[in-house]
């Protein structure tokens, strides 16, 4: 999303790239609503989550973002045509074991899973932006990217927040991920993955393989893309291979948070800092 969505030091600061739907979206795709998150995806929560900014509180920043925003604009004689920021529930961690749900599979396939919600805050900004005089433009944004309306709001937001690594989180769930694939667990299940996926006529080595097959980088899923993905799905499940390999995931992250507890402190203390500012200012 970009930049003017949310606030830019809260994205920075604290919302690790989570692994979304099982691949990058192309743009092709019409926005229709998706199919909602199996029992299995709805469980998987992992210890670096409490770390990052859930989706209510991303939505609660950017209202707070909007109003100050309007606020100093206001100040200078000009208006500010506030945008609304509801709360959408999102299940960051959907695509981060690999395609594991039927209903996706046997919609999507390997392709991504549309974004409604995203698309429609995108187009909203892009009305808003098309519609602003150049002194509003100016007002609210600056000429330089970092003064104007927008960086004060920033600025607001962040008054008291301690300096953190920013990247922190982002590197531990990718560390722990990559382990993750490695543990004897994991081994074992993704063996029993190969041999469900074999006798079914496939022939990937990884789970995370059929998601990068180079046959279904087409604009639409195929009839071979949607049964592979399918038997994809079922051999997941009869194997529980998800399961496994989330729960090797959390033991690594809860190792990380406990090996570097000083700096997830920080991080932690950052958070709820930046949280108390947001909802001052969203009133």
């Amino acid at each position: 999303m970009r930049r003017r969505i949310a606030p830019a030091a809260a994205l920075v600061l604290l919302l690790a790239a989570g692994c979304g739907g099982p691949s990058a979206d192309d743009g092709t795709h019409p926005p229709d609503r998706p199919p909602a998150p199996s029992r299995e995806i709805r469980a998987l929560t992992l210890p670096l989550d409490a770390y990052e900014l859930d989706s209510r509180s991303a939505a609660l920043a950017a209202t707070a973002q909007e109003k100050l925003i309007k606020s100093c604009m206001a100040r200078q004689g000009l208006d500010w045509p506030e945008l609304p920021h509801s709360s959408t529930e999102t299940w960051p961690h959907r695509g981060r074991y690999g395609l594991a749900e039927t209903a996706v599979a046997k919609r999507y396939g390997y392709h991504a899973i549309p974004d409604p919600a995203t698309k429609t805050a995108e187009r909203r900004l892009g009305q808003r932006d098309a519609k602003l005089t150049t002194r509003q433009r100016t007002a609210a944004y600056g000429t330089d990217g970092r003064s104007g309306c927008q960086a004060r709001a920033d600025r607001v937001l962040m008054r008291d927040v301690p300096m953190v690594n920013s990247d922190l989180v982002n590197e531990a769930s990718h560390a722990a991920y990559e382990k993750s694939r490695h543990t004897p667990a994991a081994q074992r299940v993704f063996g029993e993955w190969r041999a469900c996926m074999r006798k079914r006529g496939h022939a990937y080595r990884d789970p995370m393989d059929p998601n990068e097959d180079p046959r279904w980088k087409g604009g639409q899923p195929t009839r071979d893309e949607i049964a592979t993905a399918q038997d994809d799905v079922a051999c997941k499940l009869r194997t529980r291979l998800v399961a496994v390999w989330w729960r090797a995931d959390a033991t690594l992250q809860h190792q990380a948070i406990k090996d570097s507890a000083g700096r997830f402190r920080q991080v932690h203390e950052a958070r709820k800092r930046y949280l108390e500012n947001v909802r001052r200012h969203s009133r």
